[in-house]
């Protein structure tokens, strides 16, 4: 196993894991864990991996330096995939010291059995001089656990944010532009949709605390997937755009189905989105019965929408299942918390009293989105006036969102 070489002296040296296919509610193509070698005359150690990576960063360390040879650990935050090899380690270099925030010294006590553990508590601001090479810490709280921090390597500006920056893929890759610009973006567009939407005010607050305080970045190095080297601006500039709200003219198009009314309404929404010039992402939520978006891929398209439509037939006075469970998802990310507002409404098919176009409406409404439609449901399947309706109702959609 290999390291690979950053700048002289900055050696990554992570884990590859090629099967994980789920990770906090999402679904990727496996992972890194990205762990980082800095050398000057001292030899720091920055994040690990998931216990069970031990041998993968050991060897790669190893064919740089002897392991012993590390003189501290930096842990940028605790959760396990970054601090899970820590035990082992500690127990391989007994009273080595580790850099971490408070509430990171707080947080690995209730993971491991921390005593005996050297552990150094750092601030914004603080330093750690390699001789040659100097760590500055710049604590991120939220950002995105409490326990989070950015270290920043002065003398070459690589800026090792942990999760912030990230995105999930297992590649023979390690930088932007092996991978390539459009789809590391695409990748870190799914990370940020995913796990970032929530926290995207500290983001902005985080982006203009580092531009006060002048670091010059050339390098961002986060703890998951790609290293950006080429594209570090274009990056920058993308989470500053995410945060802010800014989308595309597009419609993203959520539903389910029963029988395959709601099917016909989504199809001819779509047709009157499409009808007036504007993008449109029409999904079909997965479920056993066949293969359709899931819900991790939906949040991404709906990160650069201006508008979001639910589709759901009612079942037992309640929304679909498949759709109240993506509707818990988009509630918990809350993309209405962005700079510019996105808009939506609900539609669907019943066959009593209905309800469920109501509740998506409310829940539309808690995850920050303006609902401007009073809502439109059908009695069983739509009949060709209700199907001019809906198509109506993607023009007046369309209109909408081109006019703000």
């Amino acid at each position: 196993m290999m390291a690979t070489n950053l700048a002289p002296g900055v050696y990554w040296v992570g884990a590859i894991d090629w099967n994980l296919r789920e990770y906090h509610g999402y679904t990727l193509p496996g992972t890194t864990y990205n762990a980082y070698l800095v050398r000057g005359e001292k030899t720091a150690l920055i994040d690990s991996a998931y216990a069970g990576f031990e041998n993968q960063i050991l060897g790669r360390v190893a064919s740089v330096c002897e392991p012993g040879e590390i003189d501290y650990i930096v842990l940028n935050h605790i959760e396990m995939d970054h601090s899970g090899c820590l035990p082992t380690l500690v127990r391989k270099m007994p009273g080595i010291p580790i850099y971490c925030t408070e509430r990171a010294k707080t947080g690995l006590a209730r993971h491991y059995d921390t005593s005996g553990w050297n552990i150094k508590v750092v601030k914004t601001g603080d330093t750690l001089d390699l001789g040659g090479k100097t760590l500055t810490f710049l604590e991120a709280p939220m950002l995105h656990w409490p326990d989070s921090m950015f270290t920043y390597l002065a003398e070459d500006a690589i800026l090792f944010p942990n999760d912030a920056f990230g995105q999930h893929i297992a590649s023979a890759a390690r930088f932007d532009d092996q991978l390539g610009k459009e789809e590391a973006l695409a990748h870190a567009q799914k990370f940020f949709a995913n796990l970032i939407i929530p926290l995207a005010p500290k983001v902005l607050k985080k982006l203009d605390e580092v531009g006060k305080l002048g670091i010059y970045i050339d390098m961002i190095a986060p703890s998951h997937g790609i290293i950006w080297r080429s594209y570090a601006a274009d990056i920058l500039k993308a989470y500053t755009d995410w945060s802010q709200g800014v989308a595309k003219d597009k419609v993203t198009i959520v539903y389910d189905t029963m029988h395959g009314s709601t099917t016909m309404m989504a199809q001819a929404i779509a047709e009157g989105v499409m009808a007036e010039g504007a993008d449109v992402r029409v999904c079909l939520l997965r479920d056993g019965r066949y293969e359709g978006t899931h819900r991790s891929d939906i949040v991404t398209d709906i990160l650069d929408s201006k508008a979001v439509l639910i589709g759901s037939p009612t079942l037992q006075d309640e929304v679909l299942p498949t759709v109240a469970g993506f509707l818990s998802y988009l509630r918990g990310l809350r993309p209405g918390r962005l700079g510019a507002k996105k808009i939506g409404c609900a539609f669907g098919s019943h066959g009593g009293m209905g309800g469920a176009v109501a509740q998506a409406e409310e829940a539309l409404k808690a995850a920050g989105i303006e609902v401007i439609d009073g809502g439109f449901h059908v009695n069983y399947r739509p009949d060709a006036d209700e199907l001019t309706r809906a198509y109506e109702l993607g023009r007046k959609v369309a209109r909408e969102i081109r006019a703000r």
